[in-house]
């Protein structure tokens, strides 16, 4: 059978459910706990092996923020991949952008995630996926996975979990101005002057999944919220979630821009099942159990905001996303 050279990959973009900075390590990175959730925003990634070397790129749709070809994250996969697997000839990728950029939706990450699955294709051989993800970046790992994960220590440290209920999801961030995009690195610096600079104190790992997967996942199950009221109030439009776990960098980042206060508002006054921030910023999102609400809170913030309608995403969809065409 020939080796394929030409691959087609949905590049889905992840929420945070919850985001907990233990502190900062000895290495200078930060301990954090999170559950990462693909949904079905994506970008359009394809993937072409042909004479030559080297790595192309083209960039298609929303590439404001992209950056230069040399950084990309997408482009270091591919160089990354070849160089670990002597994958021979010219990998040109052509990305097609969905995913806003500086939204905290890892939209980047997934892209050089797509890359190395496709290539790992090529290779033709078993190859470890995640050694070389963890070295492009923390979302990179769990955007192999797909569906619902669990991140420990920077984040690239994974555990696959049950998929969650079809959620549907609508995300908003402001158009213009500071709050468009949310530098990472600025983040970290207002968490970081908010607690000092806490140093991590290491604890027992096990304990610490078994308490966040106990404490965040039911909270989660459509029908299973165990900590919602026992009746929604009226016009509430299905179970509130209570998920006891929030995201450590929603007070720095809200104090960067009046804009992000104010859509968190808007998207309550939705009557959003929760609201939350995702990753570092600059994108909020809302959970609602009906389609039809999800879509009307997201037309009415598209009046001022960026707005987007999107959805859980399980594990077996996310790997239904790469293709090969020859």
């Amino acid at each position: 059978m020939p080796t394929p050279r030409r691959f087609r990959v949905r590049a889905y973009a992840k929420l945070n459910l919850g985001l907990k900075l233990v502190g900062r390590r000895a290495d200078g990175f930060h301990e954090l706990r999170t559950i990462f959730q693909t949904i079905a925003l994506a970008d359009r990634v394809e993937i072409a092996i042909g004479p030559g070397r080297g790595v192309g790129l083209e960039v298609v749709g929303d590439d404001h923020g992209v950056g230069p070809e040399a950084e990309n994250l997408a482009v270091r996969a591919a160089g990354l991949a070849a160089e670990a697997w002597d994958i021979r000839g010219h990998i040109a990728i052509r990305l097609e952008k969905r995913i806003p950029v500086g939204a905290g939706l890892g939209g980047g990450s997934s892209d050089a995630a797509a890359v190395l699955r496709a290539l790992a294709l090529a290779a033709r051989r078993p190859t470890p996926l995640l050694p070389l993800a963890a070295r492009l970046g923390s979302d990179v790992p769990p955007l192999l996975v797909g569906g619902t994960v669990l991140g420990l220590g920077r984040g690239e440290e994974v555990y696959p979990l049950p998929d969650l209920g079809r959620w549907h999801c609508v995300l908003a961030m402001p158009r213009h101005g500071p709050g468009a995009a949310v530098s990472t690195a600025a983040a970290f610096a207002a968490w970081d002057r908010g607690r000092g600079l806490t140093p991590f104190t290491d604890f027992d790992t096990i304990m610490e999944f078994c308490r966040l997967v106990d404490q965040v996942l039911p909270a989660f199950r459509l029908g299973r919220n165990r900590g919602a009221p026992p009746a929604p109030r009226k016009g509430a439009g299905g179970p509130r979630v209570h998920a006891g776990i929030e995201n450590d960098f929603q007070t720095g980042v809200f104090s960067l821009s009046p804009d992000f206060p104010r859509i968190h508002r808007q998207l309550v006054r939705s009557h959003a099942a929760w609201v939350s921030l995702t990753g570092s910023g600059a994108a909020q999102f809302g959970l609602y159990a009906q389609a039809g609400r999800a879509q009307r809170a997201a037309a009415g913030l598209a009046v001022r905001e960026r707005s987007w309608h999107s959805r859980f995403l399980g594990r077996a969809e996310f790997h239904r996303g790469l293709r090969v065409v020859e």
